[in-house]
């Protein structure tokens, strides 16, 4: 939506047109252009003349709309109460919807454009996007004993959420439901989000890790199908983790991808908006989400991580290098280092952490992550079952400007390094070196290439060092003090 132009500030450029059309038409019935009355269709000629004139007006300026005007904020007309809004907000969805189809179909005919229902459906669906305020509190759904529902409801939750207790789950709404959490009778709960076809999860369940690939070490989305908990705590001693685990994935599964115009006229909103990669916003409730799973496993001893608390650990450390992070470098690797000390067995947590690392400049501790991430990727090789060099080579070709692209360039040399042998490696090594003389990405970045040579050149020395038989230091640190 745009402003109205300066000298138009107190009366609208529709009725200066058609005032001023109107003022030329009769001045020229009166000098005895007598045919101006003439009836056509039933109209006289000259109202069919101030139609045409304002119609070849309104498509112009349709036109130039957006070279000639200043922009203005399109979130400000509701100017309601909040708890007006809250009261009124299934009107107002639907009023949203119907204003941005309506507005759509006059610009696509003054401009004589095709409207496809997909179109139409998507314009609405962005037109609801735009106004979070209008989204219901994440709904869940508990299908269970009413000691354990309630031992679950009670605890705090960062983001607006309205619990609902059901004894038959015959009995549930079809739609505006983001998680429906069912325990069986030996206290194994298995919560289950909506999938409209067409849009499935990218991580079918929280509690399984995914395949060892590129994709699963830096997903785009985290959003979970399903979430298994094999053996709820006891009503008595209940977890705090169980209830953030199942408000964590009421709000990833509101991402826009997953969410279709139904959904979004029931109120399955994205809480935090329009996505904006790269965009600071600590208080998004994506953020304060997954701040409370890590809050919440801070104080407690990897040591004795139950199998709850090393998945929350690794749904909280994929969502560190998606854009949906949306909080300052230094605050992802303080929370990176925190989930790393839960999940050190795994290879994924020792390349994201190696990728933040690079992104806070601390190069030697991100070689150190490379270098004990490298056995654990080689044990697991066998899920690499995709050529990881189309990963690296779109990042190198088409990485953007954001400060995690090196450090994810440099953790898919590790996954590729481990799809080779050693003998390939120094093949491996002349290709890369090769890619990086025609790498859109690296030009005007030769620190960043400098870099991304001494990774190359590490993992081949560790190599060369096991096929001797020689000890290999594991971090660049070690081999100084050595």
């Amino acid at each position: 939506m745009r402003s109205e132009p300066a000298l138009s500030a107190t009366v609208s450029p529709s009725a200066v047109v058609l005032c001023s059309t109107a003022v030329v038409v009769a001045t020229t019935y009166l000098l005895g252009a007598s045919w101006l009355a003439t009836s056509l269709l039933g109209l006289p000629i000259g109202l069919w003349l101030i139609a045409a004139v304002y119609a070849c007006w309104r498509r112009g300026w349709l036109e130039l709309l957006e070279a000639s005007l200043p922009a203005i904020d399109r979130q400000r007309w509701i100017a309601l109460s909040p708890l007006t809004q809250r009261r009124l907000a299934p009107i107002l969805r639907y009023w949203v919807a119907l204003r941005a189809i309506v507005s759509d179909l006059l610009i696509a005919a003054w401009n004589f454009e095709h409207r496809s229902l997909d179109d139409l459906r998507n314009c609405a669906c962005q037109a609801l996007d735009a106004h979070p305020e209008l989204a219901a509190p994440v709904k869940i759904v508990i299908i269970a004993p009413e000691e354990t529902a309630h031992a679950v409801m009670r605890h705090e939750s960062p983001v607006p959420v309205r619990w609902r207790l059901l004894a038959d789950a015959d009995v549930m709404p079809a739609h505006g439901i983001d998680v429906v959490f069912r325990v069986d009778d030996i206290q194994r709960g298995l919560a289950t989000l909506p999938e409209p076809e067409g849009t499935e999860a990218t991580w079918f369940d929280w509690s399984i890790p995914r395949p060892l690939s590129f994709a699963s070490v830096f997903p785009h989305q985290n959003d979970p199908a399903q979430v298994t908990i094999d053996l709820l705590p006891d009503s008595e001693s209940d977890d705090p983790l169980v209830t953030a685990l199942l408000v964590a994935a009421g709000v990833q599964a509101r991402c826009p991808a997953r969410l279709s115009l139904i959904d979004r006229l029931c109120g399955r909103i994205p809480l935090d908006g329009i996505e904006q990669p790269g965009a600071i916003d600590p208080g998004a409730f994506r953020v304060r989400a997954m701040r409370r799973l890590a809050q919440i496993l801070a104080p407690r001893d990897p040591a004795q991580a139950t199998v709850l608390e090393r998945m929350a650990a690794a749904v909280v450390s994929a969502w560190l290098v998606t854009p949906a992070a949306r909080i300052p470098m230094i605050d992802r690797r303080s929370l990176m280092e925190d989930m790393a000390r839960f999940l050190a067995d795994r290879p994924e947590t020792w390349l994201r952490l190696a990728a933040i690392r690079f992104a806070n400049l601390d190069d030697e501790a991100a070689i150190d992550a490379l270098l004990r991430a490298d056995p654990l990727v080689r044990a697991h090789a066998d899920q690499l079952v995709l050529d990881q060099h189309a990963f690296v080579q779109s990042e190198m070709d088409l990485g953007g400007a954001g400060s995690l692209t090196l450090g994810r360039i440099c953790a898919g040399v590790c996954l590729l390094a481990a799809q080779h042998d050693y003998e390939q490696l120094d093949f491996l090594r002349d290709d890369l070196i090769e890619d990086l003389r025609y790498a859109g990405w690296f030009v005007g970045r030769d620190q960043d290439a400098v870099v991304l040579y001494r990774v190359i050149r590490e993992l081949t020395r560790v190599r060369r060092a096991e096929s001797r038989g020689l000890p290999a230091i594991g971090s660049t640190s070690d081999r100084h003090a050595a």
